[in-house]
């Protein structure tokens, strides 16, 4: 059997089985509606006509507006209490909003992260050495060991050595100014 008479045996069988579906409602269709008017003439109780049929007056209108005796912010969070007040907005002439305290400004910023970058160095000691200075520096990662002028992780520049404390700086890029930090010889490392 080729692929064309297998659609074609196919499209038959569609065709039959929806012929005996129509047949098979047309004939239920007509038994059922001649069963209902028969059991519907036979009631005890007639049914009234559509023009008879009205609502109790007692029946709440179902278009009748809800009103609540304080409105509810559901937004608000548990346990504060709800304050709306609908009878006047806030003038904002009247009633100004307060000043926001000023923040800290970009170059503020990045002056703290300057200083906080430097100051995460700790002066270990220092060795004179052929009339040279050298000190020992840790950032808690690595050990540095530098000469005054020298630059440190690319960013850090040793100013001063000196037996009790050591001046670093670093360049802030945003507003082209210089952080110097002090950092003291470490307790630990005097004895």
């Amino acid at each position: 059997m080729t692929n064309q008479q297998k659609g074609f045996v196919l499209v038959g069988l569609i065709l039959a089985w929806g012929g005996l579906t129509v047949y098979q409602m047309s004939e239920t269709s007509d038994s059922s509606s001649s069963d209902l008017t028969t059991a519907m003439t036979q009631t005890l109780f007639p049914l009234p006509s559509v023009k008879d049929l009205s609502l109790e007056e007692s029946f709440p209108n179902a278009r009748q507006i809800a009103t609540f005796s304080q409105p509810r912010n559901i937004f608000a969070p548990f346990g504060l209490p709800d304050v709306v007040s609908l009878t006047s907005p806030p003038n904002p002439i009247a009633d100004p909003p307060a000043p926001v305290p000023p923040g800290p400004s970009a170059a503020d910023l990045a002056i703290q992260r300057a200083r906080q970058q430097l100051n995460q160095f700790r002066f270990l000691g220092y060795l004179t050495k052929g009339g040279e200075s050298q000190a020992f520096l840790t950032n808690g990662q690595a050990i540095y060991i530098v000469k005054q002028g020298e630059m440190l992780a690319g960013k850090v520049q040793v100013h001063k050595i000196e037996p009790e404390n050591i001046v670093l700086s670093t360049q802030i890029w945003e507003t082209g100014n210089q952080v110097q930090a002090t950092i003291p010889l470490t307790p630990e490392s005097r004895s």
